[in-house]
C-alpha cells in the first residue's frame, strides 16, 4: 500500500488555511470513504508544525479541536507586547544581549502545552501508525537548516542536503515552537544547547524530508495565493513603505522552491515513465534500487484567493478590541500607503484573530471541497482502491 505524506508549510496566522484543508481530509472526506486516510508521514515548518502534530497524532477529536481553535483564535491566545508598551518592546529587542523579541509569545507557549495532542501523538508514533514527524527550524549561530525527527523507525534515514542537520527527538512543545520562532517578532527558543528560530528562513515547506522518509503519495498544503500576479505586472501608484516591504519580505521567504520541487519530481516521473515503457516494467525497480529513485505522486493545494486582501478587509471592517499599544502596531502594519490595492500581506501574518482565521479556515475547508473529486482519485489507493 502507498505511504501517504503530508507536507504543511509556514505561514503564521495564515495557518489556519491548512487547519481548514486538514478538517476537510480528515473529518469530511471520511464520510464519502467509510475511513480515515491519515497520512504515515508529516513533515512541517513554524504555523505547519503546530497543526502537523494534529496530523501526527491522528486522533480525530484533536482534530476537530483544531479547526475550532483557528475559528474561535484572539490574538491574547497567541502574543502580547512586552512589558511596559510598543516602545519599550522596541528599545528591550533591540539593547537585549539574548532571547528579546518585539512581541511576548507566552500566551502561545501555554496555548501549545495546554491543546496539542501529545498522548495520542506518543502513541501514533509508538505504534508505527505514524511513521515520521519532521519539523524544521533554524539553528541561529550556523544558519543550518535543522530537521527535528519523531520516529520510532532506527533505520529511517532522511539523507539531509549540505547544510541540514537532522536530529532524532521525542516531540514536545519546544520543537514547535522553536521552528515557529520569527525573528524580531518572537524570541529564539534554546534546544540542547543551541538556539533556534523558524524553520521557514531556510525551508519553509519541508517537501524533500517527506519523501526521503519514504512517502509515495503527497500532499503539500501552502500559505500564499494561486492568483499572485504576473511578474511582468508593474503597480507605479505603490509606495515600497516598511509595512508593505516587510510583507512582502515575509511573502518572499514562505515561497520556497516548493513549486521548482514539485516540477523536479514531475519530471523524475517522466523519466521512469518512459523508461518502463522503453526497457519494460522491470526499469522502475532497478533505478529504484540502483539510485534510489522512485515515482512519487503530488498534488499541490493553497489559497484560491489572496490572503492579504482578506486579512485587509478584516481589519477594514471587523477590527478586534485590542490594547492600545497592539491595535496601533497592527494599524501601523495594515500598510494603509497602499490600501488601493487592497491587500496587507504583514497583517496576515499577525492578524492572528477570529475575524481574519475563521475566514481563513474556512476557506481551506471550501478550496479542499472544490478538490473532492481529485482528492479521492488521489487518496483512492490508500483505501485499497485503483486510482
Amino acid at each position: 500500500m502507498p505511504s501517504f505524506g503530508l507536507v504543511l508549510s509556514g505561514g503564521a496566522a495564515r495557518g489556519a488555511y491548512a487547519a481548514g484543508v486538514m478538517r476537510y481530509l480528515f473529518l469530511e472526506l471520511p464520510r464519502l470513504t467509510g475511513r480515515t486516510a491519515w497520512p504515515q508521514i508529516v513533515t512541517g515548518t513554524s504555523v505547519g508544525a503546530l497543526n502537523g502534530v494534529f496530523a501526527a497524532a491522528q486522533d480525530t477529536g484533536a482534530m476537530e479541536r483544531l479547526g475550532e481553535l483557528w475559528r474561535q483564535m484572539t490574538i491574547s491566545d497567541v502574543y502580547r507586547l512586552e512589558g511596559g508598551g510598543l516602545l519599550r518592546s522596541i528599545r528591550a529587542t533591540w539593547a537585549a544581549t539574548s532571547g528579546a523579541a518585539l512581541l511576548d509569545a507566552t500566551p502561545l507557549y501555554g496555548l501549545v502545552e495546554r491543546e496539542g495532542p501529545w498522548a495520542s501523538l506518543r502513541s501514533a508514533i509508538g505504534s508505527g501508525s505514524c511513521q515520521a514527524f519532521v519539523v524544521s527550524a533554524t539553528q541561529v549561530d550556523t544558519g543550518h537548516n535543522v530537521l527535528f525527527l519523531d520516529s520510532r523507525r532506527e533505520d529511517l534515514d532522511l539523507n539531509p542536503m549540505p547544510q541540514v542537520r537532522v536530529e532524532r527527538v521525542r516531540m514536545s512543545r519546544e520543537h514547535l515552537l522553536a521552528s515557529s520562532a520569527l525573528p524580531l517578532l518572537f524570541r529564539p527558543v534554546p534546544i540542547g544547547g543551541a538556539w533556534f528560530v523558524d524553520g521557514g528562513l531556510r525551508q519553509n515547506t519541508p517537501l524533500r524530508p517527506a519523501i526521503t522518509a519514504g512517502a509515495d503519495r503527497v500532499i503539500v498544503v501552502g500559505s500564499t495565493s494561486v492568483a499572485s500576479s504576473p511578474t511582468s505586472v508593474r503597480h507605479p501608484d505603490l509606495t515600497p513603505n516598511m509595512p508593505f516591504l516587510a510583507g512582502k519580505t515575509l511573502n518572499a521567504l514562505m515561497a520556497d522552491p516548493v513549486e521548482r520541487d514539485l516540477r523536479t519530481v514531475q519530471s523524475i516521473n517522466r523519466i521512469i515513465e518512459w523508461g518502463e515503457q522503453t526497457w519494460g516494467q522491470d526499469f522502475a525497480r532497478r533505478i529504484e534500487e540502483d539510485l534510489g529513485v522512485r515515482p512519487v505522486q503530488t498534488l499541490f493545494l493553497r489559497p484560491s484567493q489572496d490572503l492579504g486582501v482578506l486579512a485587509a478587509e478584516a481589519w477594514r471592517t471587523r477590527p478586534p478590541p485590542l490594547p492600545a499599544q497592539v491595535r496601533w502596531l497592527l494599524s501601523s502594519v495594515a500598510d494603509r500607503a497602499n490600501a488601493s490595492d487592497g491587500e496587507s500581506d504583514l497583517l496576515s501574518y499577525l492578524l492572528f484573530d477570529r475575524a481574519f482565521t475563521a475566514q481563513v479556515e474556512q476557506l481551506g475547508f471550501e478550496d479542499a471541497r472544490e478538490q473532492e473529486e481529485v482528492l479521492l482519485r488521489f487518496l483512492a489507493p490508500l483505501n485499497g482502491q485503483p486510482s
